[in-house]
């Protein structure tokens, strides 16, 4: 009931149930009447498609029909011995009764024609007013000018012309009334292969018309027959017919340009323009006759017409259905479901306003949810699956498409049972009793979906809509259901559901714009991170976020690389919506369509303020480190320098300062050891100069190919006189075959000289005699050979945690000595990609090891 006030709550809930229901109901009648317009075109185009398929048919077997007459006409023995004798007049008029008798019993052709070889007319039937007549010799003319007779003079043996469809001329004047006719010309040989005539048929074309139209009399009122040109030769408007003979130049290519290049183009189909749905197919007389008589005279061979020419001639059968009747298709749907609906409106609005009085909403919700879902079962968009089924439930049609997805051939399923066949064994069972249902108890059918079971034992689903064919008592005589393969729509939509929760729950920040640019989705972290929402940022560019700081040049290089199907990646400063600026790796690929065109664009974006942050502390700190490393070693190089160019300084200084006070000296050998010690220490200087320069400016390579075994035993050589000063023993151990190394002879051979006199000073404060041990073997590693050098010495080891501090430049626990040494050594072997380490040894001493690589330097 109404209260006082303008709209009571009553009326505002029946207001908002009552459009509830209207809109659904409508959008339930747009699906139902799109399903049902839908499902009529189909029916319509299948029977037009049917009808066309009649139709060539017909003229198929009419022109395998005259192939076979055709043959049969020349093996007749009179017709034979007519070639050998020509003046035979006894034989003439033999073959000419064959001829009288032939065109009496088939009754098609308007003429049967015998021409020597020179287009003169020996025999002549023609068929008037539904009789025979053989003509006397005066009615005979020549036709040695006709187009027909001068291209069969160049047939060769088997072959057959068949001329365009065209009206019949005499004396060179067209027929009256008209008589279209289609000839078929063969040159007829005698056995010595020289030629002695012509053989030609007049096919009525009036016949050929009618059988044309018959087959197709459903859809006779919009049947085209056309020839290459796109003239008719039968139309549904007599007048527009054989214009190209008698000259009014009406014809479907230009009526219908558009849809008729389209046809030419192809040899069946169905096309729908504006102008129209077209239905059509193609028939090569030449190619039908030439199958029949291959097949039927291997002593004449192939019949063809003129090689090339015979692809030219051909003609189109055309179902037109005008737009006024497409309009039309689904009109009855108003009619038959117009009541239906104005009900069940009527009825959903007394229902919502007994619902807003009762307040039972979530009630009315579920029924209208529930009834909308069977509805939607029931109109599921089917595709170009079919079958029919007898009343027993056997199969009589099964067609290529689902023969095809099944794998069965038509064979395996005609007559056989569509359950046992097709449905797997859980669903045969409810199938089955659906089935009988409506065959015993005229049941109405209903959409369906159900899984299909092929011949490799796959299972694919099918959702079908179901016909029931009828007797004249109303009783089911079989089924018909055409059906969709859904398999994979399921999982295809299954799939996007994943890939849409998958964006929506992204970490990262996802921007979906069109080919141009235009922002048009974008997912809940980009709206949290930016501080635009979806609304603010659709139908806006990523410009939106931009801050200035990047070139124009960047985005227009960035618009090359992705417009050219290429991702691009990258790292942008840009803006929020509060003016805060921060930091956007983002990468940025193509979506392309089927037709693999760009489309849209797709951005995934990482905010990596942190992370930049984070490593640009780090990269400072590396910075501070390696200043504070390069201090430390110019400090411990000033210390080196000071200290050990010092003590040579003083000895030199000392010794001048003696030979200064002695001035007279005489002993000789005095002055000789001042001079002595004073060399030795310039030596020693020159020496730390030397590994300083070294150090500081290490020379390229120059590589060649070496024995390991010659450059360790030079090595030896090279400080004998060390070896021979520390009484040290040396001794060599070499696996036989080594390979050889690729490296720079002087360098390499410093490297072992210095490793060999660290070995042999090992031992000075042990007081042990030195023995030095030099090892050389093949060592696998990485699936490549290399050369391991060890050197042993027996001296008191060194801490295991001091191996690599010894490789530090001016790094040295000796009195004497840079400290440079076996830097410059690790230095030099990682110029030839190997590595150098120190280990301990197991009798005490320390192992220098060295690993250098077989391969090829590269320079």
């Amino acid at each position: 009931m109404l209260s006082g006030s303008p709209i009571s709550a009553v009326l505002k809930r029946f207001l908002v149930l009552a459009i509830s229901f209207c809109a659904v109901v409508a959008v339930i009648a747009v699906i139902h009447y799109k399903t049902d317009q839908r499902l009529e075109r189909m029916a319509l185009e299948a029977d037009e498609a049917h009808n066309v398929v009649l139709a060539h048919e017909v003229l198929t077997r009419e022109l395998r029909s005259v192939g076979s007459d055709l043959t049969f006409l020349t093996k007749l023995n009179e017709l034979r011995e007519l070639l050998d004798k020509p003046a035979d007049e006894r034989t003439r008029l033999l073959l000419a009764q064959e001829f009288l008798y032939f065109s009496e019993k088939k009754k098609r052709y308007d003429q049967i024609r015998l021409l020597d070889q020179t287009g003169m007319e020996i025999i002549r039937v023609n068929y008037e007013e539904g009789y025979p007549r053989v003509l006397a010799k005066d009615e005979l003319h020549d036709k040695s000018n006709r187009y027909y007779v001068q291209r069969a003079t160049d047939l060769d043996v088997g072959e057959v012309y068949i001329s365009p469809f065209d009206l019949s001329v005499e004396d060179g004047r067209i027929k009256e009334p008209i008589k279209p006719v289609v000839r078929f010309a063969t040159l007829l040989f005698n056995p010595q292969g020289q030629k002695k005539g012509i053989l030609v048929l007049n096919l009525m074309g009036d016949k050929l018309i009618r059988s044309f139209q018959q087959a197709a009399i459903d859809i006779s009122d919009h049947l085209h027959l056309t020839n290459a040109s796109g003239f008719w030769l039968s139309s549904p408007r007599a007048v527009d017919e054989w214009g190209f003979v008698l000259g009014h130049q009406r014809s479907l290519s230009d009526s219908y340009p558009r849809a008729w290049q389209s046809i030419l183009e192809q040899d069946a189909g169905q096309l729908d323009y504006g102008t129209g749905l077209y239905t059509f197919t193609t028939v090569y007389p030449a190619d039908l006759t030439s199958q029949q008589r291959g097949a039927g005279d291997s002593r004449h061979g192939v019949i063809t017409a003129n090689g090339a020419a015979a692809q030219a001639h051909f003609w189109k059968i055309i179902s037109r259905v005008s737009p006024s009747v497409l309009s039309d298709v689904g009109q009855e749907f108003f009619r038959k479901h117009l009541p239906l609906y104005t009900a069940a409106a009527s009825l959903l609005l007394t229902l919502s306003f007994i619902l807003a009085q009762a307040g039972a909403r979530r009630y009315a919700a579920q029924v209208q949810k529930e009834y909308v879902q069977r509805f939607r079962e029931n109109v599921e968009t089917m595709k170009f699956a079919a079958v029919t089924l007898d009343p027993y439930g056997r199969i009589t049609f099964c067609n290529n498409f689902l023969l095809a997805l099944s794998g069965w051939s038509r064979e395996d399923v005609t007559d056989h049972d569509w359950f046992e066949r097709f449905l797997p064994q859980a669903e045969r069972s409810e199938a089955r009793a659906a089935f009988e249902e409506m065959m015993v108890r005229n049941a109405p059918p209903k959409g369906v979906e159900t899984a299909i079971k092929t011949r490799r034992g796959e299972t694919r689903l099918f959702s079908w809509n179901i016909t029931l064919s009828r007797d004249h008592a109303g009783q089911a005589t079989g089924l018909t259901g055409i059906g969709e393969d859904i398999t994979e729509k399921r999982r295809t939509e299954e799939q996007l559901r994943k890939l849409s929760r998958a964006v929506e729950q992204s970490p990262n920040p996802v921007i979906i714009t069109d080919a141009d640019g235009l922002i048009e989705y974008v997912n809940p972290k980009f709206a949290q991170i930016t501080g635009y929402s979806a609304e603010e940022a659709i139908g806006q560019t990523p410009r939106l976020l931009k801050s200035g700081e990047s070139s124009e040049e960047r985005y227009r290089k960035l618009w090359e690389t992705i417009k050219s199907g290429e991702e691009w990646r990258g790292v942008f400063h840009n803006r929020k919506k509060n003016g805060e600026l921060y930091w956007e790796y983002t990468a940025i690929s193509p979506i392309r369509d089927a037709r693999n065109q760009i489309t849209h664009f797709l951005a995934v974006k990482e905010d990596v303020t942190e992370r930049r942050e984070l490593i640009q502390q780090v990269e400072e700190r590396k910075r501070e480190l390696e200043q504070a490393k390069t201090l430390a070693v110019m400090g411990r190089m000033a210390s080196m320098i000071a200290h050990d160019l010092r003590n040579p300084l003083s000895s030199i200084k000392m010794t001048l300062q003696i030979l200064g006070k002695r001035p007279n000296a005489t002993r000789r050998e005095e002055i000789d050891e001042l001079s002595g010690i004073a060399l030795e220490q310039v030596r020693y200087m020159e020496q730390i100069l030397a590994d300083l320069l070294q150090f500081s400016r290490p020379d390229a390579l120059k590589p060649e190919w070496l024995s390991v075994n010659k450059l360790l035993d030079s090595a030896v050589f090279i400080n004998q006189k060390a070896i021979h000063d520390h009484a040290a023993k040396v001794s060599t151990h070499y696996e036989p075959q080594l390979p050889t190394i690729h490296g720079d002879p002087t360098k390499l051979r410093q490297v072992f000289s210095n490793l060999i006199m660290n070995a042999l000073e090992a031992t000075e404060d042990s007081g042990r005699t030195p023995d030095v041990k030099i090892y050389a073997r093949v060592d696998l590693r990485d699936s490549s050979p290399h050369i391991r050098v060890e050197i042993r010495d027996n001296g008191d080891g060194i801490d295991a945690s001091q191996f690599e501090k010894f490789f530090e430049p001016f790094f040295t626990t000796r009195a004497k000595g840079t400290g440079l040494g076996l830097s410059i050594v690790k230095r030099v072997v990682e110029q030839h990609g190997g590595a150098i380490r120190l280990i301990g040894s197991e009798s005490g001493g320390t192992v220098a090891v060295v690993v250098l690589p077989t391969a090829a330097i590269a320079q």
